[in-house]
């Protein structure tokens, strides 16, 4: 059975629950300001979306559209419910939302020196699983390298630079 999705708006029933998951699912460095993430989803090219099975929160889903990509900024599952199979239900229902256009997002790379390798290694065969390839790029953040994995085989990299500048402008400065 395919998942609804509601928009995330401060009117949203679950507001509040998804923001606390926010919180909890991110490390603070990860972390954009929760209203920077609200106000750039007003603009068509993001989408900050809730995911429902049965009128049941079960988590949600950043995305932030350019020309021919969508890039999966964040996503989470509700705590209670994990390892019920409801991250490959969102991937599935984001890949069929956005009409067969490539997916894209990241993840921190493997590192054997990594306190939580194992935990990346898992994500990594996650998403692997789901149908993402890694790809050349990555990019570093001072707390942590990151690799990008993508639905396609065509990937291309300068796509996800302008989501990152679309993301920053105008006054991305102010989200740090």
């Amino acid at each position: 059975m395919d998942l609804d999705i509601q928009p995330v708006r401060s009117g949203l029933a679950d507001y509040q629950e998804i923001k606390q998951l926010y919180m909890r699912a991110f490390p603070a460095y990860e972390r954009e300001k929760w209203a920077w993430l609200i106000f750039k989803s007003h603009f068509k090219h993001a989408d900050f979306e809730a995911f429902y099975d049965q009128g049941q929160f079960v988590g949600f889903a950043y995305v932030i559209h350019v020309k021919g990509l969508h890039y999966v900024l964040y996503l989470a599952v509700n705590d209670r419910l994990r390892s019920q199979g409801y991250g490959s239900r969102i991937l599935t229902t984001l890949k069929q939302h956005y009409h067969g256009v490539p997916l894209a997002l990241d993840v921190e790379a493997p590192d054997p020196k990594a306190a939580n390798n194992h935990q990346r290694l898992r994500r990594l065969a996650f998403y692997r699983k789901n149908g993402f390839r890694p790809t050349s790029r990555k990019m570093k953040d001072p707390e942590v390298t990151y690799q990008v994995l993508t639905t396609t085989n065509h990937f291309n990299g300068q796509k996800v630079d302008h989501v990152f500048d679309w993301f920053e402008w105008p006054f991305g400065w102010l989200a740090k």
